[in-house]
C-alpha cells in the first residue's frame, strides 16, 4: 500500500512538472518589454534597461528559476519512456538537458536575482553598479560557461528525436517538442523574446495534454510501440 502511494505521488508529481513548466515559461516570456521587436539586442544597456524596475520581469525570472528542477523530471520522465533503439537517445538527450537546466539556474541566479537585488538600491546608487552589471551581461569571468545555455534545449531536441522514432507518444507531440526546443535555442541566441514566447506555447499544447493524463493515470504513450 506504501508502495503505490509512492508510486501514486511520483506519477502526479511528474504530470504536475509537464503542466506547470511550459506555463510559466510563457508567463516569463509574455511579460518581456518590446515583446514584438524582432530586432536583435546586442547593447548591454538595452539589455539592463529592460529588467531596471520591471518588477514584473523579476517575478517571472525568478519563477523560472524554480522550473530548473520540474524540466530535470521532464527528462528523467523522457530517459524512461526511450527503450531499446530510443535508449541512447534518451539517455544522452537526459545528460545534456540536465547540464543545460543547470546553466539556467546560474543564469537566471547570475542575471536575475542578483540584478532585482541590485535593483533596490537609490538611483544614484545604482548607476553606480553599471560597469559591474555590463560586466556581468557580457558574460566576463566565468560567466562564461553561460554560452552552455543552448545545452538545454538541444539535449529535449535529442530526446525529442527518440520520441518521435520510437513513437514512445503521438508523433505530434514530439515533433512539436523539437520545433519548440529549435525555437528556444534561436530565442536565447538572438534575445528576441517573442520566439521563447511561440515555443512555450507549442511546448504547453504538446505536453500539458501528457502531464493530465499522468495525473490522471491514463497515460498510455509511455508504452514504446515500433516505428
Amino acid at each position: 500500500m506504501e508502495n503505490r502511494r509512492l508510486e501514486t505521488a511520483k506519477r502526479i508529481g511528474t504530470g504536475l512538472a509537464f503542466v506547470v513548466f511550459p506555463i510559466v515559461f510563457i508567463f516569463a516570456f509574455a511579460i518581456h518589454p518590446d515583446l514584438f521587436s524582432l530586432a536583435v539586442v546586442t547593447d548591454v544597456n538595452t539589455r539592463i534597461g529592460e529588467f531596471h524596475g520591471n518588477r514584473l520581469m523579476h517575478l517571472g525570472h525568478a519563477l523560472m528559476l524554480l522550473t530548473v528542477p520540474l524540466l530535470i523530471v521532464v527528462a528523467l520522465k523522457f530517459m524512461e519512456m526511450l527503450t531499446e533503439r530510443g535508449a541512447w537517445l534518451g539517455f544522452v538527450g537526459c545528460v545534456v538537458a540536465v547540464f543545460g537546466a543547470v546553466m539556467l539556474a546560474v543564469d537566471k541566479t547570475a542575471l536575475c536575482l542578483v540584478p532585482s537585488a541590485f535593483d533596490t538600491l537609490p538611483e544614484a546608487e545604482f548607476e553606480q553598479m553599471l560597469p559591474g552589471l555590463e560586466a556581468m551581461f557580457s558574460f566576463k569571468g566565468w560567466l562564461a560557461l553561460l554560452y552552455l545555455l543552448p545545452l538545454l534545449p538541444i539535449g529535449f531536441m535529442i530526446q525529442g528525436v527518440g520520441l518521435y522514432l520510437g513513437r514512445a507518444i503521438p508523433r505530434w507531440q514530439s515533433a512539436s517538442l523539437i520545433i519548440a526546443m529549435v525555437l528556444l535555442g534561436v530565442s536565447a541566441a538572438v534575445d528576441i523574446d517573442l520566439f521563447g514566447l511561440v515555443a512555450s506555447a507549442i511546448l504547453a499544447i504538446a505536453l500539458v495534454p501528457f502531464g493530465i493524463q499522468l495525473i490522471k493515470g491514463s497515460n498510455r504513450g509511455s508504452q514504446t510501440t515500433p516505428a
